[in-house]
């Protein structure tokens, strides 16, 4: 008993020992250039990925808003446009720029609809290449 009593002692003393500390190993970010180029997303991209990431590097992301900045004066006969492909389209009018809040309002393709701001938008037919 005394015997397996001085070996649980030695084995403690072991791990707490400030050498172990000191050998231990510890990671660190990988070099690049330890472990040579990493490929472009674009170089192995297919189908519907590839096309996307095209998109994008052409400035197209369909899956960002697109802002619209309205005209400074606007009229019921020369309205600000705005692309839709379905017939109503739901739009935010910033009326004032330092409003806190996002007037919404639902517009349909051919009529003209006025903000409480004043200003007019029409929904139009967005380009088909455009989905």
């Amino acid at each position: 008993m005394a015997q397996l009593a001085r070996s649980v002692v030695s084995l403690t003393k072991r791990i707490v020992t400030p050498q172990a500390v000191v050998r231990r190993t510890f990671a660190s970010e990988a070099n690049p250039e330890d472990y040579g180029y990493y490929p472009d997303p674009l170089e192995h991209a297919t189908g519907r990925e590839k096309k996307m990431l095209l998109a994008r590097l052409a400035g197209d992301d369909r899956y960002e808003p697109k802002v619209y900045y309205r005209a400074e004066a606007s009229t019921k006969e020369k309205p600000n446009l705005v692309p839709s492909h379905f017939d109503d389209r739901i739009i935010g009018c910033m009326c004032e720029q330092d409003q806190g809040h996002v007037n919404f309002m639902t517009i349909r393709k051919g009529t003209p609809k006025r903000c409480e701001c004043g200003h007019w938008f029409k929904a139009v037919d967005a380009d088909p290449e455009s989905v």
